[in-house]
């Protein structure tokens, strides 16, 4: 009888070299996807857009948490 390497028994001390190779697929996979998410964010997040970027807080919370004076009418097409 012919057994591949996929049927071939565990070693007694250690995973069988299908299962070694799949943890180390899975572990590159995981760091490629850590690094293009962190390149990502320090591309668009990390850096505000410019240095002096400072809002008052009193004039953000008006703008957010207000509602506006009159309702805004769309012209009849």
């Amino acid at each position: 009888m012919h057994t591949s390497s996929f049927d071939a028994p565990c070693k007694p001390g250690g995973a069988s070299p299908r299962r070694d190779r799949l943890a180390l697929t899975l572990a590159v996979t995981i760091a490629v996807k850590c690094l293009a998410l962190y390149g990502l964010w320090s591309a668009c997040f990390s850096h505000p857009q410019t240095k002096h970027m400072l809002l008052p807080a009193g004039q953000v919370e008006r703008h957010l948490f207000t509602a506006p004076a009159a309702p805004v009418s769309l012209p009849n097409q």
